[in-house]
This record gives structure tokens, sequence and C-alpha cells, in this order.
């Protein structure tokens, strides 16, 4: 539902917080709680406060004090995960940056990271429902030294120094993936970031990056950001918070990170004694094939991001001891099930249509045993091949 500002100041009210603080445990039914606010609140007041209730509890994915937080559900979507924010407020910091703009602010997740890092932040955004939530998010979490207003980035573009854009690329729930149609757009930011001593641009991992490159401004250091195995966002960062020429794939919460060529080539190689599916990040980064470079290892195909080749032990990638392989022919899947006694089949699959579920109903039809494989479809060339694998974990 669309929060007007009046709505969004009722909510902050001491009033409202205890309310929501008497009914966070509760183990009634959503709807059973929903008339109880309607018993305490006008009707549009207590649809906002289950709208907010329910966000609270999608944003502990997200924050530590979700349950305390406020958000609109675009908000949320929007917002960066808090380790994500995180990470960069500390890129900022280990660059020396003392004080920065945060003109795209909406919820104050990256405000509130900015802030903890010990940054002095000034933060707006043309909403003023999000400015207000802000600035609430804000004390939840015990932050100061954040300065909120609102204003519009195209219109009432910040003073000098460092900043950090995140332009919003959604209009309501649906996600845009056409960069000109993010706010602000491609242009308004290109004029922003001018004569900036340190910027850093927040971009969605699903645009290709050459299409990023192409609407902005060339940075200094490209990132790939994952966490916990999804790509999240692409950083590309200018002056004095990037290094010249880096392409960099990133994985939270770990923090581990790699930096290669995106211009390196690697050979196709023959399926080896191990198979391994790569973080995300990897894939996004165009690093792949230097990846692979380094550690030894071949691409199974030029459009398909399965690794293959002897042991390597890495974070960025998964591994799967090769027990068999098979066209995707579900006589012969079945067989090879059969013979290593396979119970319940995990699927992943890159160039294949079919979703897992699908591929696991047709191939394990009944149980043959008490082994937990792993079977990755690929599309390798014109065929459609099935690796059958034993997912190993670092331990």
């Amino acid at each position: 539902m669309r929060i007007d500002f009046k709505t969004a100041q009722i909510l902050t009210s001491q009033e409202v917080r205890d309310t929501l603080l008497l009914f966070r445990n509760q183990a009634m039914d959503p709807l059973h709680i929903q008339e109880s606010f309607r018993g305490l609140f006008p009707k549009k007041i207590a649809e906002a406060l289950g709208e907010l209730r329910a966000l609270r509890r999608r944003a502990t994915h997200k924050f530590a004090m979700g349950l305390d937080m406020f958000f609109t559900k675009e908000f949320l979507e929007q917002a960066s995960s808090a380790s994500v924010a995180a990470w960069r407020a500390e890129r900022f910091s280990r660059a020396g940056i003392k004080k920065i703009h945060d003109p795209c602010c909406g919820i104050g997740s990256d405000s509130i990271a900015f802030a903890a890092a010990g940054l002095k932040v000034r933060a707006s955004d043309k909403e003023e429902v999000a400015v207000h939530f802000a600035r609430a998010n804000a004390e939840v979490c015990g932050q100061e030294g954040i300065t909120f207003l609102v204003a519009d980035v195209e219109t009432d573009p910040p003073p000098a120094g460092a900043i950090f854009l995140d332009p919003a690329r959604r209009r309501g729930s649906r996600r845009l993936m056409n960069p000109a149609d993010w706010s602000p757009s491609p242009d308004a930011i290109a004029k922003v970031l001018k004569r900036r001593g340190a910027a850093g641009l927040k971009l969605s991992p699903a645009v290709d990056l050459e299409i990023l490159l192409e609407v902005y401004p060339e940075p200094k250091e490209i990132e790939t950001v994952s966490l916990k195995g999804e790509a999240k966002e692409t950083l590309f960062w200018y002056g004095k918070v990037g290094k010249k020429g880096v392409r960099r794939a990133t994985l939270l919460p770990g923090g581990e990170t790699w930096a290669g060529d995106p211009d390196m080539e690697r050979p196709v190689g023959e399926i080896g004694e191990w198979i391994y599916d790569p973080d995300p990040a990897l894939v996004r980064s165009g690093l792949l094939a230097a990846f692979a470079h380094e550690h030894g290892l071949h691409l199974l195909d030029w459009h398909i991001g399965y690794l293959t080749g002897g042991k390597v032990v890495t974070p960025f990638l998964d591994r799967f001891k090769v027990v068999g392989t098979e066209t995707l022919d579900p006589r012969k899947m079945k067989a090879l099930l059969r013979k290593h006694e396979v119970g319940r089949l995990l699927v992943r699959k890159r160039g294949i249509a079919e979703r897992p579920h699908t591929l696991e109903k047709r191939f394990l039809t009944r149980s043959y045993g008490d082994q937990t494989l792993t079977l990755l479809a690929a599309r390798i060339g014109d065929r459609h091949i099935g690796i059958l694998g034993e997912r190993e974990t670092d331990k």
C-alpha cells in the first residue's frame, strides 16, 4: 500500500511503536492481529500497521534490528542488506573518506552503515516518507552523525565531496531492467559524478556489464558482490575509493575477494575428476576464465559457467566429485541413479530451460537407495548432459 507522509508520522509515533512491540511475538493468526489493529486505530492506519509488521519479519533477513525498523514494501526491496552496506562503508573508510553524501538514501541502510564506520553523512531523498523513515531507523540503530533532508539529486545535487549513489530500479513491485528507466537517470548521475574525489555507484548485477559501461561514466574499478551465493550488486568505483583497471568479485558475509583480467581466455576442457559451480559474483564479473586459468581449471563450454579439472579448494566454487555422466535421457539417467543407489537428488542447471524440480521428478521417480547426490545439468554445445556429483564441503 502507498504510505503518505502523515501516515508515516503516525507509524513512527510512540503509541504505534508500543503497539507493534506488544504484538511482536504473538502467536495469533495474522488476521486476528489485523482485527486487533482495527480496534485500536483508524482503518488506514491499521492496514499500514499490518503491512509494517509483515515487512519487519521479512527485514530480519537483511537487518539485525529489522523487527524495530520502518519500511514500505518498495523501500525494503530496494534497501541494501546490512552486511553489504557495511562492506561498502568499509571501502570508503579505508580510502580515508571522512564525510559522504548519500542522496538516494531510501530508508537509510547505507547512511546507517556509513555512520557506523565513523563517517559524517549527509543523507537525502526526494521521497519525504523515505527520509522520515531513514531518520527513525537511524535512531533505532543508535547511529548519530547523520544529517537528513528532503532533496531531489537531479534538481538539487549535493555539494562537493565523496558520494554514494543508489538509483531506484523499481516501479512499485516491478523491477526495471533498462538503466534509462532508473532514477536518477544515467545523465543526471554523470553530472553528479563530475569532479568527485571519491564515489561509488550501485547498479544491478542482472544487467550486462557492457550495457552499464555504455550509459555510465567509466569507473576506475568494477566490483560484483554476492551475499550467501546470490548476486546482489555491481559497483562502479570512482576516484580514490577505486583501483585503476581492477575487476573484482567479492563474497559476503565472509569478505573474500578476487581480482583478475576480464579479457583472459581459457580453453574448453573435457569433464575431469571434479566439477565446479562458481559463485555468481565470479560469473557476473566476467572473471570466470581468468579464475579458471589461475587455478588450472577449464570451462566445460564457452557459454556455460561450470568449470572442471583437478581438486581446488576455494570459497568461490562449490565442488563436486564426479561419480558419473550421462545424457539427459530419462531411461539412461534412471539407470545411472539406480547404479549409485540415489535416494535423494539435488539438481542444479545451466543452459537448460526446465526447472530443477521438474528434472528431479522426471529422473528420480522412486528411491534407489540412501545416497544423496547432485545432478549438474548443462547444455554442452548441442548436447544436454547430466553430471552426477557428490558435493564436498570445507570442514
